[in-house]
Formats: structure tokens, sequence, C-alpha cells
């Protein structure tokens, strides 16, 4: 396993200085951010890009006052005064560039403490994660600070983990990498009379080793023709027991953790010989991810990349309808902005990180390709490896 890449402490401090920044611009007293561990991999990102901290211990039902909102750590970011994180378990008070650190099994009491002790009681708050706090909890510290004004403030942190710094970029880096031998793996293996739950162990096994969290794996497989059949499960979505067969389409979306940093891939291919109309849906899936990605470039709008490869997926032939409307997404310590949508009016910028995916269908026959760039001074550079075509 290589050596664990890290941030320095002095970009943590930066990034809460830019947040309280932009919380006193609006008029905020101050600004308490939530995030969701407790072992799962969605909407820990704000917490984590702040105070370098992810609470690894589950969410269970509240039991005040012997334990409240575990699995949802907090940092308050007051206008005037020091930070404060509220963990629900011990700390590593080495990585965590926040001096005042206050550990409790019930959160919403120390939440509240610590509003008091920074006099923000009477303040205007903004509350950024508004996605994983729990309603319950929320009420609870709403009910027991009646003085406060609450306000939604999540566009604060989607705005600064929109651009990576250096250090974030080298990890993406390195995830995309790994997600890249990892979907590898898996295709290599994806031969007949393996299951999808048989495909998705030699990934497991990959990521494991080299400390890599599985997010996600959408897998479909089948015939397309007159009568198209299609093998595909929700949950898990790797956990049809159909083997695959000789002349069948294969589909992986693979996306995982490594370090906080996501990877998101996706690749079809045939199972045995491919066939004239796998091809065709295999190769305008390709085409219009590339015709997106070579219209990445610093000024352009994410609305025109997307219709950059819209345009190209109509030209072919080929309908825009699928199951995701957009043509990707930011991609860091989560879902970042911006939205590959043709209405997204973000300009890109140096420092972006974003994944460029389509799936397409016709006649029963589907093809899917997902890549990784960086946006640069110049234009873009492909992070993801995996190999485009097995055909």
């Amino acid at each position: 396993m290589p050596e664990r890449l890290r941030i320095p402490a002095s970009e943590f401090v930066e990034r809460q200085a830019a947040a309280v920044r932009l919380a006193k611009a609006r008029g905020l007293d101050g600004l308490l951010v939530c995030s969701r561990g407790g072992g799962t991999v969605d909407r820990y990102g704000d917490v984590l890009y702040l105070a370098n901290f992810y609470s690894s211990f589950p969410f269970i039902p509240d039991r005040r006052p012997d334990w409240s909102a575990r699995g949802h750590p907090f940092v308050l970011l007051p206008a005037e005064g020091a930070p404060i994180l509220v963990a629900d378990m011990p700390v590593k008070e080495s990585e965590v560039p926040i001096e005042d650190v206050v550990v409790s099994d019930d959160v919403i009491r120390a939440v509240v403490g610590a509003l008091r002790d920074r006099k923000l009681d009477q303040a205007t708050v903004g509350i950024a994660g508004g996605d994983a706090i729990p309603w319950t909890v929320f009420r609870q510290i709403e009910a027991e600070l009646p003085g406060v004004r609450w306000l939604p403030a999540d566009d604060i942190l989607a705005e600064l983990r929109m651009v990576k710094s250096p250090a974030e970029i080298a990890i993406l880096r390195r995830a995309s990498k790994l997600g890249s031998q990892a979907i590898e793996a898996m295709l290599d293996h994806a031969k007949p009379g393996m299951t999808h739950g048989e495909v998705m162990g030699i990934g497991l096994q990959f990521m494991a080793r080299e400390g890599v969290m599985l997010y996600n794996s959408f897998m479909s497989s089948g015939r397309g023709g007159n009568r198209p059949t299609m093998a595909a499960t929700d949950f898990p979505t790797y956990g049809s027991k159909e083997p695959l067969e000789e002349g069948q389409w294969f589909q992986i979306g693979l996306s995982g953790v490594y370090q906080g940093y996501y990877f998101d891939h996706s690749r079809s291919m045939p199972i045995g010989r491919a066939t004239a109309p796998q091809i065709e849906a295999f190769e305008a899936a390709i085409a219009c991810v590339q015709a997106a990605i070579a219209a990445i470039r610093p000024g352009v709008t994410a609305g025109e990349v997307a219709r950059a490869g819209f345009q190209r997926l109509t030209d072919l032939g080929f309908s825009t309808k699928s199951d995701f409307s957009g043509l990707g997404h930011g991609i860091g310590l989560g879902w970042d902005s911006p939205w590959l949508i043709p209405d997204d009016d973000t300009v890109l910028r140096p420092g972006m990180v974003l994944c460029v995916e389509r799936t397409v269908e016709r006649h029963g026959y589907v093809g899917d390709f997902e890549e990784t760039v960086l946006v640069t001074e110049t234009g873009s550079e492909l992070l993801s490896n995996a190999r485009i075509r097995r055909w």
C-alpha cells in the first residue's frame, strides 16, 4: 500500500477562515456545520473538510441523556473567536487542526453548550450540512436555544469545496488511479458463468487491500434485440444471481472512497465476441463523454460542457434521456458542484475535478462510460486511466 497522502494542518485552518469570511459577509454571527458519519460514506464531507474528523461510530436512535446524535459530528465557526469541534467519539488530537474539542455521547448537549460558550445563544447562525442533521436533532437544539435565528448556509461549504487544492488533487489523482485499477480487475474477471457478486468480490479484495471503501457498484447485464433482457438488482446493486452468458453486454458503474475523497468510473463490455449493435451503444457513450471533455477549459460553463456532450449523442441518433439527467458532476469529499447539466452557468476554474458520464440504451443494448478530469490552466487532464475498449 502506498504512503498515505496528507493535507497540511495549515490548509484546514485556511478553510475555516474562508468559511468564516463568507459567513460574515452575509451577516451571520457564526456557522454551525454538521456531517454524518456512522460508517456511511454519504454526507461526511463538510466536517472532514474543516476539521479532518470522521465519526465511525454507528448512528443509533437517541436515548437522552445517555446519548444523542451519535454519528453526527459538528464544527462551530463563530464570526469572532476560536472554532469548536463537537465529536461523539475520541479524537486523535494530533490530526485535528482545532484546539477546542468537545467529546460527548450526548452530542446535542455539547452543541448547545458550544453555542452558549461562544455567546451565540442570541445570534444569527447559519446551518451547513442541512441534509445531514436529523430533523429531531435540530428541533431539540432549536428548543434549547430559542433566541437563535437559524439560516440555511449549505452553499458556503459547497462554494469552498468546488475548487481543489494541490494536496486534494494529489489524493483525487490516486483515488482515480485506484478506482481505475479496481474496475479493470473486475472486468478482467467478467466471463461466462460469473455472477455480478463474484465480479464484485474481485473488486472488493483489491479495494480492501489498498485502503479503499466501496461507495456503490451499479451492475447490469443483458441482451438486446427484439426481446431484450436485463439482469440488475437494487439492494445490493451487484446482487443479481444470474450468471453472465456469452453474447451479453455487461456494465459496471463503480464508486469508492480513498482517504475521504471519491472516485467514480464506469465501463461497458461484451461477454465474448462483441456484436455490431453492442459496439454502437458502447461507442455512443464514449463519444458523448469525450465530446464533453473536449469542451472543458477555464472560462466555459458547466452547461456548455453538458450541451457539447448531449449534442454529440443527438448527432449519433441516441436519446439524451437516462436515469440521470446530467452529464456529470464535480467530485471531492462527495458529489461536489458544479453539475454538468445544460442550465448550470457555473464557470469552470482550474482546480475543479469533474466526472463526465453517460449511460445510453437503444433496443436493449446498453453502453456506459465515465471518466474523471482535472480542469487545468489550459484545458483538462484525464485522471482516470481504465482501459476504454474491450472489443
